[in-house]
């Protein structure tokens, strides 16, 4: 499976590359975001409220006037989150111990951008979304330390994206973000759960 998800994304970074030669206007561009993550499990009692989470994407867009589009591919760390499941409770009059749930998500991403500028550089809208193939680990433990079990799996989901930022000059931007990633991860709970990502991301384009 990784060796296909590299055979893809370097497929996408070829055609984007001889587009580009055609193109009038284009930028290669990388960027980093730092963010803080909420996982949405379900019967998870007294978890984290956030984790430290992030993404590196690169990619190339091509500029027409107000507007820009391209592909993207990277990767995004959702982060960690715990908390406790109270109704794991003893049927045979044991003491009452909930278990406790620990999950870190991981994986690559493939997909399109889209900018709307507010005059050739300044303030900025921007969008994107694609394909998310995530990595999740989860260990289950009980309180007394008795029991600890761990579990992988991955999947194929999405996500999607929505930011405003602020472009100094055609190399460097910054923006605020809300990123939606969706978790495929057959075994784990329900077997998907999602992720809110909000963050600052810094963009180098040349």
């Amino acid at each position: 499976m990784k060796k296909w998800i590299s055979m893809v994304a370097i497929g996408a970074t070829v055609a984007a590359t001889s587009s580009a030669a055609m193109a009038a206007d284009g930028q290669f561009f990388v960027n980093g975001e730092a963010a803080g993550s909420d996982v949405n499990i379900s019967n998870l009692q007294g978890r984290s409220e956030t984790s430290a989470a992030g993404a590196l994407r690169l990619g190339y867009q091509w500029n027409v006037g107000t507007i820009s589009w391209g592909v993207e591919t990277g990767y995004a760390d959702l982060g960690k989150v715990t908390g406790y499941n109270y109704g794991a409770v003893s049927d045979a009059g044991g003491p009452y111990d909930p278990l406790r749930l620990n999950v870190t998500t991981r994986g690559e991403l493939l997909g399109g951008n889209f900018k709307l500028h507010y005059g050739d550089y300044g303030w900025f809208f921007s969008a994107r979304g694609g394909w998310f193939h995530s990595q999740t680990h989860a260990r289950v433990s009980d309180q007394l330390g008795y029991a600890s079990v761990s579990s992988s799996a991955s999947g194929d989901g999405v996500y999607a994206g929505l930011g405003v930022g602020y472009d100094f000059n055609q190399h460097i931007g910054v923006s605020l973000n809300y990123d939606f990633y969706q978790t495929r991860a057959n075994g784990i709970y329900d077997g998907h759960f999602n992720t809110s990502m909000y963050g600052g991301t810094f963009e180098y384009r040349f």
